[in-house]
C-alpha cells in the first residue's frame, strides 16, 4: 500500500514523500548481464533495506558494487544496456519500469562528473526547476539543503573552485534537494582526501534513521559506525549479509573476498589477542583490559603486556618519544642535498614560487628526489601538491626558482620535452587509457617517440627500432607485475588496480628518470594495494626517482623513504616517515587534515614505536601466523 504524506506549510518547498510498510528496498535473485561480458556481473543477489536503515555494501574492485547501485537507481540496464532479471522494488516501484527520480537519489564516486553548472546554487536548483518548482521556491530549497551539508554561504561560489570534499557535498545537496525516498552513495569517498571523507561521513551520519541509505565501499573501515547491516559481494555473488557488528569483525570473511579488514582487527589477529577491535579506541580498550597476547613485548624483554599510556579514544593518543629509530629509513636530507653527499638528485626544486591571480600557490619550495628513492608528497587540499607537480612536468612556468631533471634546468623546455625524462601517472587511470589492448597502451608512448620528426607530420630520423619497443614493453610489463595474459585484454574492462598498473606501465615504458604517481593507492582492494606496493619497489630498484602524491598515510609509511608535508604552498615538514609521523607531530598533521598511519596509533596503545603493521608485530612480539 502506497500513501502520500500531506504537504504542510513548513514543507512548501519540498517535494512529496511516501511511507511504506514493506522494506523500502527489496531485491531477490538479481542477475545482471552486460552485453560486453561473458559472465553475469550480478549473480543471484538478494537483500532488503528497511525504512531508516543504513546498508553497507563491501567487496573488492569489480565485485559488483557499482553495478548494484546502478540497478537500484534504474541506470542498469536502461542506460548501460544488458538484462536485469529477478525481483527489485525501490520505494514501492520497480526502477526498471518507473522513472520517478524522487524514489532514489545517487551520489557517485566521480563527483566532478555530476557537476554541470557554474555556480553552486544553480547545481542544486536545476533538478528542482526541471520538475516544475518555481525559481523562488527552488532557491529556498537549495539554500536549505546547502545548509544541511554545511555549505551555507556557498551559493554563488563557482563549482570548480571548490575542494574535492566541497564538490562532493554539492553533489550530495543536489541529491537531497529532490527529497528522494532513499539514497545511494557509490564509493562516494574514494577520490577524497581525509578531510573530504570526514565531511561526507558526517553528512551520512546525520542522515541515518531519516531514510534508507546504501553505502558501497572497498575499504570496510569506512563503514564502522555508519551502517546497520552489511552486504558482502564476491564476484557478483552474495557472500554474506548480516549485522554490521558481526561482518566487520570477521577478518577471515573480509580476507576471503579480497578486501583488507580494519587495521586494528588485523593487528589484533596477528598479535594473538583474543579481542576483535575495529577502531583504534577499541584496540586501546582491549589492551587496557589485558587482552591475551601469544607472546610478550620484545621491546621490554618481559612477558607482560605494557598498557602504560593506553587511551580509549580514537584520537586522544599520547605523544611518545622521538620515533626516529622506529623504522629503517634512508638518512634524512633537506632541500637539494643528497643523502650521502654524493651524486646530484635526479629531481631537484630550488626556491620555487608560483602565484595564481597574485595569490601565492607555491612559496619558496625546495625538494629533491634521488635515484632509487621513493619520496612522498603529502598535504591537505590547497596545500600546493597539484600545482607543484604541474610545474615539475612543465604544464606551468614558475615565477621564480629552478627545476632540474638529472642536473639540467627545465626552463625553456616544453611539457613534451620534459616528458622525455619525467613520467606522470594520473589518479584516474581512465584519463590516460585510450587503446584497445594493454599492449597497445604500453607501446603507444614508445611509438610516438620512435621518430624525431621535428615539425614534420611524418617521416624523420628513427631513434630506435621495433625490437627496442618490444624490449621496453616487456620490461614495463614485468616491473608493474602485469601478467602476459593481460596484454591482449581491453584495459577498459580490467579491475581498477590493473587499469592503474597498465597506465603506469605505459608511463614508464620510455624509461624516464623521474616517475610521478598521483594517488596510486586510491580505491584499491587488497590485491591492487599489494601489486602497487610491489610496482613502486621495482621502480626504485631500477634507479628511478619516484615522487608519490598520496592521502593514504598507511600506504605512504609502507613505500616511502622520505616524506615532504606541504601547507599553504610551503614545506611544513620533511624527513623520513618516522620523523614526519612521530607522535609529537600528530596535532600538526591533523591540523593539515592528515591522519597518522593507523599502525602508529595502535603502536601508541602498546607503548612501542612503529609505522607499519609488520613493524608493530615485530616490536610487540605478536603471533606470526599472518593471514595475508
Amino acid at each position: 500500500m502506497t500513501t502520500r504524506r500531506p504537504r504542510g506549510a513548513e514543507r512548501a518547498t519540498r517535494l512529496p514523500s511516501r511511507s511504506y510498510d514493506p522494506p523500502m528496498i527489496h531485491a531477490a535473485d538479481l542477475r545482471l548481464q552486460y552485453p560486453t561480458r561473458s559472465d553475469p556481473t550480478l549473480q543471484g543477489v538478494s537483500f532488503t533495506v528497511d525504512d531508516g536503515e543504513t546498508l553497507g555494501v563491501v567487496g573488492a574492485v569489480e565485485s559488483g558494487k557499482t553495478s548494484l547501485s546502478m540497478a537500484l537507481a534504474g541506470f542498469a540496464p536502461t542506460v548501460t544496456g544488458g538484462t536485469l532479471d529477478g525481483e527489485l522494488q525501490v520505494a514501492g516501484a520497480d526502477p526498471r519500469e518507473d522513472d520517478d527520480d524522487t524514489r532514489l537519489g545517487m551520489v557517485f564516486e566521480d563527483y566532478s562528473s555530476q557537476l554541470t553548472q557554474v555556480h553552486v546554487v544553480d547545481e542544486v536548483m536545476v533538478p528542482l526547476l526541471s520538475r516544475g518548482l518555481g525559481r523562488e521556491a527552488a532557491r529556498e530549497r537549495a539554500s536549505e539543503v546547502l545548509d544541511r551539508v554545511r555549505l551555507s554561504g556557498y551559493e554563488d561560489r563557482r563549482t570548480w573552485e571548490l575542494s574535492g570534499g566541497e564538490q562532493q557535498r554539492v553533489a550530495i545537496a543536489a541529491a537531497l534537494a529532490m527529497d528522494a525516498e532513499a539514497l545511494v552513495f557509490d564509493t562516494a569517498t574514494r577520490a577524497l582526501d581525509p578531510a573530504g571523507r570526514e565531511e561526507v561521513s558526517n553528512i551520512v551520519s546525520s542522515l541515518r534513521g531519516e531514510k534508507p541509505l546504501v553505502l558501497t565501499v572497498t575499504d570496510p573501515a569506512e563503514l564502522v559506525g555508519l551502517c546497520d547491516r552489511v552486504l558482502v559481494l564476491n564476484d557478483g555473488e552474495r557472500e554474506a549479509f548480516g549485522p554490521a557488528e558481526e561482518i566487520l569483525r570477521d577478518a577471515d570473511l573480509l580476507d576471503r573476498v579480497g578486501v583488507r579488514p580494519p587495521t586494528p582487527l588485523r593487528a589484533a589477529r596477528r598479535l594473538g589477542m583474543d579481542a576483535s577491535p575495529i577502531t583504534v579506541g577499541e584496540f586501546s580498550n582491549a589492551v587496557a583490559d589485558g587482552a591475551r597476547m601469544s607472546r610478550g613485548l620484545t621491546d621490554t624483554g618481559t612477558s607482560e603486556l605494557s598498557v602504560e599510556g593506553a587511551s580509549g579514544s580514537d584520537t586522544d593518543l599520547i605523544d611518545g618519544p622521538e620515533a626516529n629509530e622506529a623504522e629503517p629509513t634512508k638518512p634524512a636530507v633537506d632541500g637539494g642535498a643528497t643523502a650521502d653527499g654524493g651524486e646530484k638528485p635526479l629531481l631537484s626544486v630550488e626556491d620555487l614560487r608560483f602565484s595564481y591571480r597574485e595569490e601565492p600557490a607555491i612559496d619558496g619550495i625546495d625538494l629533491s628526489v634521488e635515484a632509487g628513492e621513493v619520496h612522498a608528497l603529502v598535504g591537505g587540499n590547497g596545500a600546493g601538491k597539484s600545482t607543484l607537480v604541474e610545474l615539475i612536468v612543465g604544464l606551468l612556468d614558475p615565477d621564480e626558482g629552478e627545476i632540474r631533471i638529472d642536473g639540467e634546468p627545465t626552463a625553456g623546455r616544453t611539457a613534451a620535452a620534459v616528458g622525455e625524462t619525467v613520467a606522470l601517472s594520473f589518479q584516474n587511470p581512465d584519463e590516460q587509457l585510450s587503446k584497445r589492448t594493454v599492449e597497445e597502451e604500453i607501446r603507444f608512448p614508445l611509438e610516438e617517440r620512435q621518430y624525431d620528426r621535428g615539425w614534420l607530420p611524418f617521416g624523420g630520423e628513427q631513434r630506435y627500432d621495433d625490437s627496442y619497443i618490444d624490449e621496453r614493453v616487456e620490461a614495463a610489463r614485468e616491473r608493474t607485475g602485469l601478467g602476459e595474459d593481460l596484454l591482449d585484454e581491453d584495459p577498459t574492462f580490467l579491475p581498477q588496480g590493473y587499469r592503474r598498473l597498465a597506465a603506469i606501465a605505459s608511463a614508464i615504458a620510455p624509461d624516464p628518470d623521474v616517475v610521478i604517481l598521483d594517488e596510486p593507492a586510491a580505491g584499491l582492494d587488497a590485491e591492487g594495494y599489494d601489486l602497487m606496493e610491489e610496482a613502486i619497489a621495482h621502480l626504485a630498484d631500477d634507479g628511478k626517482a619516484v615522487l608519490v602524491i598520496e592521502h593514504d598515510m598507511d600506504f605512504v609509511s609502507e613505500v616511502s623513504d622520505r616524506v615532504t608535508l606541504l601547507s599553504d604552498g610551503t614545506v611544513a615538514a620533511r624527513g623520513p616517515p618516522s620523523t614526519v609521523f612521530d607522535a609529537s607531530r600528530w596535532d600538526e598533521l591533523r591540523a593539515e587534515h592528515i591522519r597518522p598511519p593507523r599502525a602508529a596509533e595502535l603502536a601508541e596503545c602498546l607503548d612501542v614505536r612503529a609505522l607499519t603493521l609488520d613493524s608493530l608485530v615485530d616490536r610487540a612480539g605478536g603471533a606470526m601466523e599472518v593471514h595475508e
